[in-house]
């Protein structure tokens, strides 16, 4: 059973068999200029109006990447290096519970940056995040030379952000304003111009893709230097174009259009359910109840053992779940996340992540959610014997 869909998703079918004739048929370089390239260019672009349709962008402003890492950095550092090519010091505002391809390109360029003030369900604290703009922008030549990222829902805790109430106060300075949309992206609806954000990473393996595709969605106002240099994606990402997967991400957006709300709803349905019957159990649950990724659920449980040993067990019984992002997955430390919301050490340490799959029909879902609380208590139970 595969409760860790917040990691990774398996492929879909659909979107492999999609994939196939680029491999095999349709292999040329789409940036060559003979008929065989040039249709291979036309499905490219074609794969590219299909992403900018679905969050109501324009197709030039859509730019194929590796995933979200490769979006998130090149965001940032982007738009660092574009500033300092100019003679100009840029500033960037973040925040604690940002995913690590964003702390840690923060942390480690030289550039003044601040850290916003997150409550204990991880929301932004809307005055930290002005007090920091009037900070920033007081410090830079140009009020856009300020950077703000904050995500749009968190990857271990499952919270929403406000999108749309942030990035008005971030362009009430006139900075600019990028989010992390790689949780969010097939979870909730995103119109870019609704909600009037600047700059938007994806990750296509989070929505049943193989890893190694994304986007960075950038407003054609906004500017940014390229990480990878060459004349490709509108000569701000070099490298001939990874064609299979970018039309394995197209056929993947196609398919979460498919009746989009009765899945959100179901899966939302779903996740409480779960929630509410290991509330029942002791267990606390972490983040907002109710502005939540409909798959996530992030909970600590009463026993006095830490989420990594019950991992383990839980996998021995055929259940795979996390505690916390992937990506941090080999540290020895607690969840920055965890710490942010002002989790103790002990409780982020009994904290587990469970995220659950669109692709579990309906009909199934009672009969694993009732094996998942079955193996659930069994292993507590074990833990709660070994600890004694």
């Amino acid at each position: 059973m595969y409760l860790d869909s917040a990691a990774t998703t398996k492929p879909n079918e659909a979107v492999v068999k999609a994939m196939q004739p680029y491999f095999t048929i349709m292999w040329h370089n789409p940036s060559s200029l003979y008929n065989p390239s040039k249709a291979v260019r036309k499905d490219v672009e074609s794969a590219r109006q299909t992403v900018a349709n679905y969050i109501n962008a324009e197709k030039d402003e859509i730019y194929f990447t590796s995933g979200g890492s490769e979006s998130n950095c090149w965001a940032i550092q982007g738009f660092i290096q574009n500033r300092k090519s100019h003679g100009r010091e840029p500033f960037i505002i973040t925040t604690p519970i940002e995913h690590k391809s964003i702390v840690d390109c923060v942390e480690r360029i030289d550039v003044d940056f601040l850290y916003v003030k997150v409550d204990d369900e991880g929301f932004v604290d809307m005055k930290s995040l002005e007090s920091s703009l009037k900070v920033a922008t007081g410090q830079v030549r140009n009020n856009e030379d300020v950077l703000v990222s904050i995500m749009f829902a968190n990857n271990e805790i499952g919270t929403i952000q406000h999108i749309r109430q942030i990035a008005d106060l971030v362009h009430k300075y006139g900075a600019v304003f990028h989010t992390d949309a790689v949780q969010a992206f097939g979870q909730v609806s995103i119109d870019v111009k609704l909600l009037n954000v600047d700059m938007l990473s994806v990750s296509g393996h989070k929505i049943h893709t193989p890893k190694g595709i994304g986007f960075l969605y950038k407003k054609n106002s906004v500017e940014i230097n390229p990480l990878i240099y060459g004349s490709q994606e509108g000569g701000l990402r070099g490298g001939t174009e990874n064609v299979p997967y970018i039309m394995g991400f197209k056929k993947a957006v196609e398919l979460l259009q498919k009746h989009e709300f009765d899945r959100q709803m179901s899966m939302t349905l779903w996740r409480d359910d779960l929630i509410a019957r290991l509330k029942a159990m002791g267990c606390i649950i972490h983040g907002s109840l109710s502005e939540r990724l409909p798959n996530n659920i992030n909970i600590a449980f009463p026993q006095k053992a830490t989420g990594e040993a019950l991992i383990y067990m839980l996998d021995t019984s055929g259940i795979y779940i996390s505690a916390g992002s992937a990506c941090n997955s080999h540290s020895t430390s607690i969840s920055h996340v965890l710490q942010a919301i002002g989790l103790s050490e002990d409780e982020a340490l009994r904290t587990i992540r469970i995220t659950l799959s669109d692709t579990v029909p309906y009909e199934e879902r009672e009969s694993l959610t009732e094996h998942f609380i079955s193996e659930f208590k069994k292993q507590l139970k074990i833990l709660d014997i070994s600890q004694a």
